[in-house]
């Protein structure tokens, strides 16, 4: 049985989550002789040297091996698209198998140098500060740089947990400290036995989780990239609207026969069909509805719990509206985590409204957002991301602005 918390990820156990914390510890370890020859370079710049050694020396032993033309199926549109221009623009750009899967890493190599990056070429000069996706660490430092942020606190202990969700009042979020794609985040928690259960839940993806206020909004995507390009997209959760005449389950078929969307476990797709599954079927019977139910004229019926792509989410461009103070608060984000690459979540009424003016929070930032949305949106036009992208690592590599990657 795969993990209904986890969905639609395919985990059966969640081990590897707690282990990776010991791998993490033994890269750190193994760097620290190199320290004396490159002390110009900061911790995370030589453990990257070290790895960078380490997939040399098993690609020699084939274990690992660089790819020129790779399976596309088999990789995430979010990284596919730059691979594909980079190929367009004649890049030297390699995907990475580990044991015959490819691991969404990639070997660049630009003016006699090998870049390695995951996923996104920006990612080659991600923040060596501190750890952009330590949800607890970010919400501290942007709290302290006067960002909106949801008021919650970081916890092992279910107890304490409990005791400062009730002084902070229902409706509650409860969420793993560093997970990703909703996974084992429970929303909206409105009683005291709710939120044990979310806890219960959180706690079996990692040890440390953290409860949070709940806020009221549309949820957007805001993807700032080299400190200076906003792009934003309002996801919305898989839903079909009614006309009148047709069931739910006929509408769910129009929508997804739309070219535009594949299969829940395509990987090269960024729109999703809607899924129908238990988790639907619940959510239609809490509404005293089923598939065979006939949707009244106009009226959205929400069918998913989560703003998951996979789940056969919405993502409409909204950059063209977005208030220029929000473009700036984005931006100056960008520039206080020192990324040139974050995804915002945040949450607001009105993304065309100052967030001076309403009650709005960052909910978290990711330093691998998945960028594509914008670049394939279900609704408005598509930007020109992955061309931006590439103009801005290629001018960084080719002016040497940063030190980045290792002669190997």
């Amino acid at each position: 049985m795969y993990c209904k918390h986890c969905w639609p990820t395919k985990r059966k156990s969640h081990i590897t989550l707690h282990f990776s914390y010991y791998i993490n510890k033994i890269t750190e370890i193994l760097s620290k002789p190199f320290s004396c020859l490159y002390i110009s370079q900061s911790k995370k710049k030589r453990e990257d040297y070290v790895w960078e050694l380490i997939l040399e020396f098993l690609s020699v032993i084939k274990i690992v091996v660089f790819v020129d033309n790779p399976d596309e199926s088999k990789l995430y549109n979010r990284s596919l698209i730059f691979f594909k221009e980079a190929k367009k623009r004649n890049l030297n750009v390699k995907a990475i198998k580990f044991f015959g899967v490819y691991v969404n890493d990639f070997k660049l190599i630009h003016n006699n140098k090998n870049y390695y990056y995951e996923g996104i070429p920006l990612t080659i000069f991600q923040n060596d500060y501190f750890d952009i996706d330590d949800k607890d660490l970010c919400k501290k430092i942007l709290q302290e740089n006067h960002v909106p942020v949801a008021c919650g606190q970081l916890f092992t202990c279910a107890d304490k947990a409990v005791k400062f969700g009730k002084s902070l009042g229902f409706p509650l979020v409860v969420k793993p400290h560093n997970g990703s794609l909703s996974h084992h985040v429970t929303c909206p928690i409105v009683s005291e036995e709710e939120l044990l259960d979310a806890i219960k839940i959180a706690q079996q993806y990692t040890p440390a989780f953290i409860v949070e206020k709940y806020i009221i909004g549309n949820l957007f995507r805001a993807s700032v990239v080299g400190k200076s390009h906003v792009f934003v997209s309002q996801k919305d959760r898989a839903h079909v609207i009614g006309n009148g005449s047709a069931t739910i389950m006929e509408l769910i078929s129009l929508k997804n026969a739309q070219k535009s969307r594949g299969d829940t476990s395509d990987m090269n797709t960024t729109l999703h069909k809607i899924p129908i599954n238990e988790n639907l079927i619940v959510n239609l019977e809490d509404n005293n509805m089923n598939l065979e139910t006939i949707v009244s004229e106009g009226t959205k019926m929400y069918l998913q719990d989560k703003y998951v792509l996979s789940h056969g989410c919405d993502v409409i461009n909204c950059s063209k509206i977005v208030h220029s103070k929000n473009m700036d608060l984005f931006i100056r984000i960008a520039n206080i985590l020192r990324s040139d690459l974050i995804g915002v979540d945040f949450i607001c009424p009105d993304i065309s409204k100052p967030y001076t003016e309403q009650e709005t929070a960052v909910l978290e930032v990711n330093s691998l957002p998945y960028i594509d949305m914008h670049q394939y949106p279900s609704d408005g036009e598509p930007e020109p991301v992955v061309e931006v992208v590439w103009d801005i690592v290629l001018s960084k590599l080719d002016n040497k602005t940063e030190i980045v990657g290792f002669i190997i």
